[in-house]
């Protein structure tokens, strides 16, 4: 892959996902402000059901056209053609199953589930779409129109909450973008990409991407799952709006560590067959950049969480604050997780992987079990904690064993010092406006981290010289 090309889809890709996933989020605080802790626990409820079923309807096969894909293009029609027919029929069998397990749910809940099945149906189609232009290394396509279907949602979300609408109406605007957005791609891309059905090798497609839909459906699961026991177990739906309104400002957080793994992915494929050396060393690069980002970000969800979430939700979300602090370290350990997982994925053990995950979703649910009865929704918080540990160990095992010697811990010291000088300045300006407070204690972490590390020293130095050239006058 040419470097140009990768620098074009890096950048494509961090705009559109920075941009959607803050109108994503801006988007969340309206409506989990909008609604309060009941409605939204009925919402939160509704998206974590369909979005657990919605995990069975591909099967690992639109990854497995990206790994394919990436090294010869000339198998794409068929992997189109096949898993576009496979989707349909399994989106159809998963949405009367959605219909058969909702029962469980109040009214309100089972209406949206009946809508947001729909909408994510199709949204399913679409990601074999979005997976044929990351295997052509075109990602900026796909981050294109993944962008323009978060906007969409967002605007017809806030027309809702303008016009006062209720939690079903704001579930139908995700329907109304996904109906759209099918038609937009039909129109823009039935001459661009080229499809072809072959039934013979769909088998053999199945069996060589189930190792993939096995890890993906295990790692959504035992992520997601907590909103889904939680009423099972007669947790009232405003406790698990309490715990739901954290819990999804967290997942938005979640984007960071995928766009520069999405990127990569094609390089590491290859990396994985020819070059074990630049593999491990793209790999550690990738989880010190990452464990840059997620062990401040946690920090500074743990030290202002209870001003952050008094701010964005006006004080109607009081007892998600411990909630908050618990699962803010969430994000570090997936971030310190996600290159390691990645390391066995791309050098054709995704088998280990698969079973690391299963391990801990089984693991997940028997946790969430236990503890939900006994504490609640701090239960359930300290079952994804505990099981967000577990994949890490074991992540890092495996690859230190089975694949290489990989140099991660010496990288951790100084990032860590400069995270813990940061939350003791966030923690001493809390009296002030928290994204202020953030802004300050992430200079502050910024400026110590370059001072302390060469090779962010490097990265600075070369985004001060790329800042002024782009001021007037200078070149």
């Amino acid at each position: 892959m040419e470097l140009r090309l990768v620098l074009k889809n890096a950048a494509a890709l961090s705009v559109a996902s920075v941009l959607a996933k803050t109108i994503s989020a801006i988007v969340a605080i309206i409506v989990t402000r909008y609604l309060g802790p009941g409605p939204f626990g009925e919402y939160s409820i509704a998206l974590a059901f369909v979005g657990t079923f919605i995990l069975f309807t591909d099967f690992g096969l639109s990854q497995l056209m990206v790994q394919d894909g990436s090294r010869d293009e000339q198998v794409l029609p068929v992997y189109v053609g096949n898993i576009l027919l496979f989707k349909l029929l399994t989106c159809a069998a998963m949405y009367l199953a959605m219909i058969l397990f909702m029962g469980a749910y109040s009214r309100t809940v089972q209406i949206m589930v009946l809508i947001l099945g729909a909408a994510n149906g199709l949204n399913a189609l679409h990601a074999t779409v979005y997976n044929y232009f990351q295997a052509k290394q075109q990602m900026y396509k796909a981050a294109g129109y993944q962008f323009l279907t978060t906007f969409l949602i967002g605007a017809l979300t806030l027309i809702v909450v303008v016009a006062h609408g209720d939690v079903v109406a704001i579930t139908v605007t995700h329907l109304a973008a996904y109906v759209l957005l099918t038609l937009l791609l039909y129109l823009a891309l039935r001459r661009e990409i080229s499809w072809r059905l072959n039934l013979k090798r769909l088998p053999q497609m199945f069996r060589r991407g189930f190792a993939f839909g096995i890890s993906y459906i295990f790692y959504n699961f035992y992520f997601q799952i907590a909103i889904v026991i939680l009423p099972l177990l007669h947790v009232a739906n405003d406790v698990v709006g309490t715990y739901a309104a954290p819990y999804r400002l967290i997942s938005i957080l979640l984007f960071i560590p995928g766009i520069l793994t999405s990127v990569l992915y094609p390089v590491l494929y290859q990396l994985g067959v020819t070059s074990r050396e630049k593999h491990q060393e793209t790999i550690e690069k990738i989880f010190k950049v990452l464990s840059a980002v997620g062990i401040p970000g946690s920090a500074l969800l743990f030290v202002l969480a209870e001003p952050l979430l008094v701010w964005l939700f006006k004080g109607r979300f009081p007892d998600s604050v411990p909630i908050m602090m618990i699962l803010s370290w969430f994000f570090a350990l997936e971030c310190l997780s996600y290159a390691l997982g990645d390391v066995l994925t791309t050098t054709d053990r995704q088998w280990t992987r698969t079973w690391i995950q299963g391990i801990g979703a089984a693991g997940n649910i028997a946790l969430n079990l236990f503890l939900i009865p006994r504490y609640g929704i701090y239960g359930a918080s300290w079952a994804a904690i505990a099981t967000e540990i577990y994949i890490f160990v074991a992540y890092y095992w495996q690859v230190r064993t089975r694949v290489y010697d990989i140099r991660i811990w010496r990288q951790l010291p100084k990032i860590v010092i400069a995270a813990l000088v940061m939350a003791a300045v966030a923690w001493f300006l809390r009296f002030l406006q928290p994204m202020a407070a953030a802004a300050i204690a992430g200079i502050v972490y910024l400026g110590l981290l370059i001072a302390l590390d060469k090779d962010f020293r490097r990265l600075g130095a070369y985004t001060w010289r790329q800042a002024r050239a782009w001021i007037p006058g200078r070149r």
